[in-house]
């Protein structure tokens, strides 16, 4: 099922007051079994996949596994698999001949952060989503930057973006961890307010900004998977 602009603005207009949890069943309605959660396991993926898990736990979820993730990510990962039962989770790994090739000595991240991205994420989920139409983000407006204006439903490369939490407040975040006892990231209690890569990631400059400890003292505010390419 393939989606044009046209179509994806009436999505928004019909879903823009909607819950989360309403915007993942409309789309699991559209899309089927063609519709995969991207989670990064990060510091709000658990609101995610709690609402999946009531709806399908069989609902297709996976992880983009850098082989630079931090090791409480990983330990997350498995604690919430279990506790919320999901049953058909994947983890994505970057091309081993690639990386042979363009990142031998696993420092790419020095010199081209943004080509390290490239090679660890982007290809990979690219590679990926060839067998699905639509997938879902945990992407939040008030993450601010790039993320400022983000709608429940884009296109993005050719891709139906679901973003169930685009207009979910930050207090709705506590509060929705708080009324469901879920269990936050291990990172948390340090101060972590967004993670990714431990190469890349540190505690945020203003914790105003969640993100403002990614990828410290660069332009760069995304990882790139998210870059558009129509």
């Amino acid at each position: 099922m393939n989606f044009d602009q046209n179509e994806v603005k009436e999505l928004n207009k019909e879903f823009h007051k909607s819950s989360p949890k309403e915007i993942i069943r409309k789309s699991q309605n559209l899309f089927k079994d063609k519709i995969v959660y991207i989670s990064s396991f990060g510091i709000e993926s658990a609101i995610i996949l709690h609402m999946i898990s009531q709806i399908d736990k069989n609902f297709p979820i996976a992880l983009l596994n850098t082989h630079f993730l931090f090791r409480q990510t990983l330990d997350y990962k498995n604690k919430l698999i279990k506790s919320f039962n999901l049953k058909n989770f994947v983890e994505i790994f970057p091309d081993n001949s690639n990386l042979q090739k363009d990142d031998p000595n696993n420092n790419l991240w020095i010199s081209d952060v943004e080509k390290c991205c490239e090679l660890r994420k982007v290809k990979p989920l690219n590679k990926f989503l060839k067998k699905y139409n639509a997938w879902i983000s945990g992407r939040k407006s008030y993450q601010g930057g790039e993320r400022f204006d983000v709608q429940p439903f884009e296109i993005n490369n050719g891709k139906v973006v679901v973003n169930p939490l685009a207009n979910f407040e930050k207090k709705l975040v506590l509060l929705y961890f708080n009324n469901n006892n879920l269990p936050k990231h291990p990172l948390v209690k340090e101060g972590y307010l967004s993670v990714g890569c431990t190469h890349c990631t540190f505690k945020p400059k203003n914790i105003e900004d969640p993100r403002s400890g990614r990828w410290i003292n660069q332009t760069k505010t995304e990882c790139g998977i998210h870059y558009k390419k129509d």
